[in-house]
């Protein structure tokens, strides 16, 4: 048998010293939260709401892209229901932005947001870049060249260097493939040209 003399002097440090280590542990975790709350916003901007035009531009803007809100059009459109081969490599450039993809949205309804992008490049192409929302959730979002038709990924000019256009099987495609896929992708489809 062993005995334990404690005093108050002893209980005050002891609720103390436990009071610190609970308190500091908190706000540890809180901390952690937090930031990984405010890196996983920042990342996935996709599950902001777009209830309005100009939270739409902003994204734009956060995209290296100044667009014109008075040019704003809106039409809705339907994504096919099964995608084909030039389909599937529409919606791969879909993907390069923030992730976002058309899978789970086969058969649906969704507005198709378009604004003319300003200053697009120095060669005076044209361009707009185009948001789909779905029940105020963006879903896909891409540039589209004018008067071609080039559907490419939303992000800037100097950032897309990298990125070729490829086929479905991940080989480049010839100048000529990547305006037969462009054809096809017609308004019927409800992407991406107008």
């Amino acid at each position: 048998m062993f005995v334990i003399t404690i005093n108050k002097r002893k209980i005050t440090r002891a609720a103390a010293v436990a009071i610190c280590i609970v308190a500091v542990g908190a706000a540890g975790i809180g901390l952690k939260s937090f930031f990984e709350k405010d890196s996983a916003t920042a990342a996935t901007p996709k599950k902001a709401k777009m209830t309005t035009t100009q939270d739409m531009v902003d994204y734009i803007a956060q995209k290296g892209f100044t667009a014109d809100m008075q040019t704003a059009q809106v039409a809705e459109v339907q994504i096919p229901k099964k995608f084909d081969d030039s389909f599937n490599a529409f919606n791969e450039k879909i993907k390069q932005n923030d992730g976002l993809s058309l899978e789970k949205y086969k058969g649906d309804k969704v507005n198709k947001w378009t604004f003319e992008i300003i200053g697009y490049d120095e060669s005076d192409t044209k361009a707009v870049a185009v948001l789909l929302i779905r029940k105020e959730k963006l879903v896909g979002a891409y540039i589209l060249e004018k008067p071609d038709g080039i559907a490419k990924p939303m992000v800037k000019q100097n950032q897309d260097a990298g990125l070729e256009q490829t086929s479905a099987e991940g080989e480049m495609l010839t100048e000529a493939e990547k305006t037969a896929v462009i054809a096809e992708l017609t308004a019927e489809d409800g992407m991406p040209t107008e």
